[in-house]
């Protein structure tokens, strides 16, 4: 299977046209939308398979018996067996949080005067680099030069994380999040530039209103659009201004943005949210709300959301997901002797790397099939290494520990995701 991004200016502008068209059907009254009913079958299988038998031929009078033909014989059992025509595998991880200690860390490996975050994704890059399309969440602005670091509560972090996130094999980031806006304007611009230099797609920032729009994939044939939203930003308020420097949670503006996305041939839709409180596991009456709206659009295929740093529920409708929260990738919470994080708890080191296989449905569309995902944890005491947990543990980390991290994410995102084991990494 071949990925490849699509970052032709035209395509942003044709989006952008279209969404100011879309825009006015969206913006009068309450949105009618239909659900999209998918003919999913049931377990782990992505196969579809369709059973019919031939039914009985009816009498002359009614009787339920023909006596001038001779005696039915009992028809066989016709199996048709269905496979999507095209496929892809998505990854999806959570929080990018660089706090000073993670910083550090990679000052250590880079060496004098450069940071190298290459060998904290070492473990996972097989299982990142491994799907057809891989997104992350950068919470934390890149700084133009480094020449301006800063870290909490007002981030502009390495750039060469951006070429650890490429070197990693993510193919885009969402970068709408309550820090986008630490660092100013320039940090918006040295952050966006720093990516595209890298080769890593964008959505969620923009510096001109002609760049605001999805960041676009094609795998397999399949054509992807990622858009990003935020629900709160730090020392600012929404909509911000110009409203697409950083695009807001709102639904119907998601709603008219996902509908203009499918008009410019996306074939597969998923949004991004930084949204819910902090440090919360449970999902909230507004976010189940929104959940429901946005998956009940035919113009939705996939939610991720991110915010509460910690992993939270995933829901699934009608064969649609929303994870409504990934928690933390990368980041040094619960924290530490510079910064403790009294309200931080044990589940600010756990994360997960949602896996989601994307195909034809039978219906036409394209959708998930099949769903499950690979508990992470940060080596926080000594490497800041991510580790995939069951696939590649470190030595001289307490089993227990990694056993514990490994229940409370189950018990936030199972029985809707499977955990995937290291048999199915081959």
């Amino acid at each position: 299977m071949t990925r490849g991004i699509i970052s032709s200016r035209e395509r942003k502008v044709a989006w952008r046209l279209t969404r100011l068209v879309l825009i006015g059907a969206f913006a009068i009254g309450a949105l009618a939308v239909s659900d999209i009913v998918r003919d999913l079958p049931d377990g782990d299988d992505a196969t579809f398979v369709a059973t019919t038998t031939k039914p009985p031929v009816s009498s002359t009078d009614g009787s339920g018996t023909d006596d001038s033909r001779p005696p039915e014989t009992t028809e066989p059992t016709t199996t048709t067996t269905w496979e999507p025509a095209r496929s892809f595998t998505l990854v999806a991880t959570g929080e990018l949080l660089v706090h000073e200690y993670v910083a550090d860390r990679a000052a250590d490996y880079g060496g004098v005067g450069t940071w190298d975050f290459r060998p904290m994704f070492r473990l996972v890059r097989p299982i990142l680099a491994g799907a057809d399309v891989a997104l992350c969440h950068l919470e934390t602005p890149l700084s133009a030069d480094n020449s301006d670091l800063a870290y909490y509560p007002g981030f502009r972090v390495p750039f060469e994380l951006a070429d650890a996130i490429a070197d990693a094999g993510w193919d885009g980031c969402s970068v709408a999040s309550n820090h986008s806006l630490d660092a100013g304007t320039t940090g918006v611009t040295s952050t966006l530039d720093h990516l595209r230099r890298a080769g890593v797609a964008t959505t969620g920032m923009a510096t001109t209103a002609t760049d605001d729009g999805p960041a676009t994939f094609e795998a397999d044939g399949i054509s992807i659009a990622h858009l990003s939203y935020t629900d709160l930003m730090n020392g600012g308020s929404l909509p911000t201004e110009p409203e697409w420097l950083v695009p807001r949670v709102d639904a119907a503006e998601i709603l008219t943005d996902a509908a203009a996305a499918r008009a410019s041939g996306a074939e597969f839709v998923v949004l991004s949210l930084h949204w819910g409180p902090e440090y919360e596991t449970a999902a909230t009456s507004r976010q189940v709300e929104l959940v429901d709206t946005l998956l009940a659009s035919p113009d939705v295929d996939l939610l991720l959301g991110h915010g509460a740093h910690v992993p939270q529920p995933v829901i699934e409708r009608d064969g649609k997901y929303a994870a409504i929260g990934l928690g933390n990738f990368l980041s040094n919470q619960p924290g530490d002797e510079r910064r403790m994080c009294s309200e931080c708890p044990a589940a600010t080191q756990d994360g997960l790397i949602a896996w989601f296989a994307v195909g034809d449905l039978p219906d036409g569309s394209v959708g998930v099939v099949d769903a499950a995902y690979v508990p992470t944890w940060v080596h926080r005491s000594s490497t800041y290494e991510v580790v995939p947990l069951g696939i590649d543990e470190p030595q001289g980390v307490d089993p227990a520990v990694l056993d514990e991290s490994a229940r409370r994410t189950a018990a936030a995102v199972e029985p809707v995701l499977r955990r995937l084991t290291f048999d199915a990494f081959g």
